[in-house]
């Protein structure tokens, strides 16, 4: 089950780069093509099919948007899909680098929160353009000067314009590396729940005393509102978490649930956002929801993928299915 849930990982992502109309017909012919390449390898080899084996059958074969070409030739993208979480992450980084430099200024009051947004918070944004036009110049570079597969050194122009490409490409387990990194911040997750229950409690345990910390308190009518049922939505998509982690079969099963969980913590936090108030005070109410415009826009960008990656799996004739 392993070494075809590998193989399948690999259909859907070549499936991924492919037109709408050969999708699933590809899809097919390719699973039942690596999958007998997987067994003639494993009787050379004198052993059963193994991961290691799918593995080594995979990287055989090639980069899944290689393989994809070779069926239908893929037109010049602006920011290539493989790139965009490292798109994501450079561009936030740059916002977030930004803010963290210039906002001191309001703290101290040599600057009002106005001057800020329209000297310093609204022009970080342009980093998002300056991103974009350097993603899509290194991608037409990458696709005119190709990496040598054989000695994978890269040519000048890479390192001239730094073309922000990872390097040597290798097949794994579905999902495996979004799952641990899931797990890796389940623990800050758990954290932040607690944290957010009463932000101006605790820090009153935590600061020395006397310190205030009514900027931190919630709007009366958000805390009565919205603040139990976003707590219930992040605990429960703790505990299903863990309970997928300590039982893989939980993992399918639940996917829809957590996915279903996800959507739903995320609209409630829009509501948040647009109905008015989160926190009492004006410049945390503000800072706040700056910070939570960001973080919405990067989950919806990434349930909109999840959505597609589920749309474009290749479905199996049933016989082939349960092979």
């Amino acid at each position: 089950m392993e070494t075809q849930a590998i193989i399948d990982d690999y259909v859907n992502k070549v499936a991924a780069k492919l037109p709408r109309r050969l999708r699933n017909d590809v899809g097919v012919e390719l699973r039942t093509l690596l999958t007998e390449q997987l067994w003639s390898a494993a009787q050379e080899a004198g052993r059963s099919p193994d991961s290691t084996l799918a593995v080594d059958v995979l990287r055989r074969f090639g980069r899944p948007d290689e393989v994809a070409a070779r069926y239908a030739p893929r037109g010049f993208q602006l920011i290539e899909p493989e790139y965009a979480p490292v798109f994501v992450t450079v561009a936030t980084c740059c916002v977030a680098i930004q803010w963290g430099v210039t906002l001191p200024a309001v703290f101290s009051s040599r600057m009002t929160l106005g001057d800020w947004w329209l000297r310093w918070g609204l022009s970080a944004f342009s980093w998002v353009g300056f991103l974009v036009l350097w993603f899509g110049i290194a991608s037409w570079i990458q696709r005119r000067f190709p990496v040598d597969p054989d000695s994978g050194r890269r040519p000048w122009t890479h390192w001239i314009f730094w073309v922000p490409f990872p390097g040597e490409w290798r097949p794994g387990e579905p999902a495996a590396t979004e799952w641990r990194a899931g797990l890796n911040t389940a623990p800050l997750g758990a954290v932040l729940t607690f944290f957010f229950v009463a932000p101006a409690s605790i820090l009153r345990h935590l600061l020395p005393a006397g310190t205030d910390t009514s900027w931190a308190l919630y709007d009366g009518r958000f805390q009565r509102w919205l603040l139990a049922p976003l707590i219930a939505l992040m605990a429960l998509r703790l505990v299903l978490l863990a309970a997928a982690a300590l039982n893989e079969r939980r993992r399918a099963r639940t996917e829809a649930l957590r996915f279903g969980l996800w959507v739903g913590f995320v609209a409630v936090l829009y509501w948040a956002l647009l109905g008015g108030r989160i926190f009492a005070h004006v410049l945390t109410d503000t800072l706040f929801k700056a910070w939570l415009l960001i973080f919405l826009l990067v989950n919806t960008i990434q349930i909109l993928v999840w959505i597609r990656r589920a749309a474009i799996r290749v479905r199996m004739p049933e016989p082939l299915a349960r092979r």
